[in-house]
């Protein structure tokens, strides 16, 4: 699905949206009580629960209104946004085509209608440190080539890839870190705030916190409500420990009763980081085995 796509890409976001109404219908619900159970089955909620003491973290002060957050939110949030970078056509000036985050020392994922072929890769580059510094001066970043020659693999359906990125300079990761793909269940219910870190319309890196919630899911998508823009598919998308739950792709229109379209979106919609996995380590039409088992090496768990 390449850009020329994208009207198709949105009707799709759009009607898997509708779909789950009553989903978001719920979640509103437990938002306003600060029950999760009114929009998450149980076991959901007692892996999550489990999942959280395990982290020395309470389940309903997650969902209710209590908003604040250990002081640590901070450190690890900037050592996830170290792994985020701006995917480019290196002209001059750079255009931007999206976000990608570094899964490995030299793996960047992204989507697939942002790096649609190994042959589109071949020519972009991923802009490391796109950013300002804390006196709100321009960051120079880092532009490393992407090497699909050395390894590259894109799904369609679930609308992401992964692309080694060069390492003639050393591996990117092994300066900006990398965010860990989990594959285990119980990383966010419906009701919980996500976090996303992005280059919305290409511009320096920006994180939206706070304001977004997970509202509704399927068995392959996330949906959540969060300000992002072009530019941003391809972002990671947080809980509040700062595991990457999904891979954001597109946004959910807003209409009126009518069903015209109007100005912005309601909210948007990202594959999960677990069918990210279960399509890496597929036996039918397998991912390239050193790039399989270099994401698990970093942590990920099957």
């Amino acid at each position: 699905m390449t850009n020329e796509d994208l009207p198709a890409r949105r009707d799709e976001i759009e009607k898997r949206w509708n779909a789950t109404l009553d989903q978001v219908s719920a979640t509103a619900a437990a938002i306003n009580a600060a029950d999760p159970h009114l929009a998450n089955d149980s076991d959901a909620v007692t892996e999550r629960r489990k999942r959280l003491k395990e982290k020395g973290r309470d389940l309903e002060a997650i969902v209710g209104e209590d908003d604040s957050l250990w002081l640590t939110f901070f450190s690890q949030g900037l050592r996830a946004a170290r792994t985020v970078g701006r995917v480019v056509v290196p002209n001059h000036p750079s255009r931007p085509v999206g976000t990608g985050v570094l899964v490995s020392r030299r793996i960047l994922l992204t989507n697939n209608h942002v790096i649609p072929s190994a042959e589109m890769a071949a020519i972009l580059k991923v802009e490391m440190g796109y950013e300002y510094n804390d006196d709100g001066d321009e960051v120079t970043p880092e532009r490393c080539p992407l090497d699909p020659a050395a390894g590259f693999f894109t799904d369609v359906d679930r609308d992401f890839t992964v692309v080694v990125v060069s390492t003639v300079d050393g591996a990117p990761g092994d300066r900006y870190g990398s965010t860990r793909l989990i594959a285990a269940p119980g990383k966010a219910l419906r009701a919980e705030r996500l976090n996303v870190i992005h280059h919305p319309n290409g511009d320096r890196k920006r994180i939206s916190i706070r304001e977004n919630r997970m509202v509704a899911e399927d068995d392959t998508w996330l949906r959540y409500t969060s300000d992002t823009e072009p530019g941003s598919s391809g972002a990671p998308v947080f809980n509040d420990q700062w595991e990457m739950v999904a891979l954001h792709h597109g946004a959910i229109p807003r209409r009126n009763r009518a069903g015209r379209r109007l100005t912005g979106y309601m909210a948007n919609e990202g594959v999960r980081v677990s069918q990210i996995i279960r399509r890496l380590t597929a036996t039918t039409d397998p991912a390239p085995k050193d790039i399989v088992d270099e994401i698990l090496s970093n942590g990920a768990d099957a």
